[in-house]
């Protein structure tokens, strides 16, 4: 039997699923979404998850994670409409709104298979496309026009000047949240996107920003000691490099690096997650557009094997119950 928690776990009476905190900052509905996702327990409850129901003693025994912070996690889940949890053994449950969250962590996997395949936080699985029955490398696309093979390159992204950098980036809501392994290693998705201040300087980059000032600018929240220690992360980790403005220019400013383009499908399918399952927060605030056919980016997945597209019935990301994540402390 489950180990009785010192609080007992959230269950479905919780506040009325995909309804949205109230935030002294109001945040956009990407805002809301990194609340939700920006965080790495919650990140790797809803991995667990995917796999299919979990009880509250599964989720403690897999991730190690203590008692209050577990209750929280899913207290604030099932409040956000991501989990449900119903039947006389407490299951908890993916939604529909958590079930289409499965674009993203087969994003999450692609990255951290090229790019940190090693990482402690890497659940070694190779999704497969049930349609054709391969297993497939996805292929990143616009759902409007279907061209595939896009990159960060291929799209151009805005900000919207009426939302206030602050609404899009609201303050976390845990004081104390999980860590990766650290050192030299090369650092998770999972890792990047849990760590706010990391994740802000990354959307700043995919919205043109090189210039310390101008992250500044736009993360008015963050310290210039923490920007700058985050910048040195990311460029130490290959995610972005430090080159000059302008060629001969004594003036250095960041640039993504093909390591951190290759985190654009992860941050296009959360926004369009956000926007669809927040929409009562506002837009995103963010808008990327698709040079090719000019319509607003949708993202979507192709199969390698057969150029299908991938929907959430045709794919089977591989996920087993219950993966442990060692390396995890809070």
């Amino acid at each position: 039997m489950d180990q009785v928690p010192s609080s007992a776990p959230p269950t479905s009476a919780s506040p009325t699923p995909a309804t949205p905190h109230a935030h002294p900052s109001h945040p956009t509905s990407l805002g809301h979404g990194l609340l939700v996702m920006g965080d790495l327990w919650n990140l790797l409850i809803v991995r667990e998850a995917l796999a299919g129901p979990v009880r509250f003693g599964d989720l403690k025994a897999a991730l190690a994670i203590s008692d209050p912070v577990l209750t929280r996690r899913l207290r604030d889940l099932l409040s956000d409409g991501v989990l449900e949890a119903d039947g006389p053994r407490q299951e908890y449950r993916l939604t529909d709104a958590g079930e289409d969250l499965w674009p993203a962590f087969v994003a999450i996997n692609a990255w951290d298979r090229r790019w940190a395949p090693n990482s402690p936080l890497r659940v070694r699985v190779r999704p497969r496309h049930l349609t054709c029955g391969h297993r497939f490398d996805p292929v990143f696309g616009c759902g409007v026009c279907g061209a595939i093979g896009l990159s960060a390159r291929d799209t151009e992204a805005a900000r919207d000047p009426a939302v206030p950098a602050e609404a899009a980036n609201p303050r976390r809501r845990y004081h104390r949240s999980a860590s990766a392994a650290g050192g030299d290693a090369p650092i998770a998705a999972a890792a990047v996107l849990a760590d706010r201040t990391s994740t802000s300087i990354l959307a700043s980059a995919f919205l043109g920003i090189h210039r310390f000032g101008d992250f500044q600018r736009l993360m008015p929240d963050t310290a210039p000691h923490t920007l700058t220690t985050r910048l040195s992360l990311l460029t130490h980790q290959g995610i972005l490099t430090k080159t000059p403005l302008q060629e001969g220019s004594r003036r250095t400013g960041y640039r993504l690096t093909p390591k951190g383009h290759d985190f654009f499908p992860t941050f296009a399918f959360l926004i369009a997650w956000s926007e669809q399952r927040f929409s009562a927060d506002g837009l995103a605030g963010v808008r990327i557009t698709h040079r090719t056919c000019g319509e607003s980016l949708r993202p979507r997945w192709t199969c390698n094997a057969c150029n299908g597209a991938l929907t959430a019935t045709s794919v089977d990301v591989g996920y087993t119950p219950r993966s442990p994540a060692p390396g995890i402390a809070e």
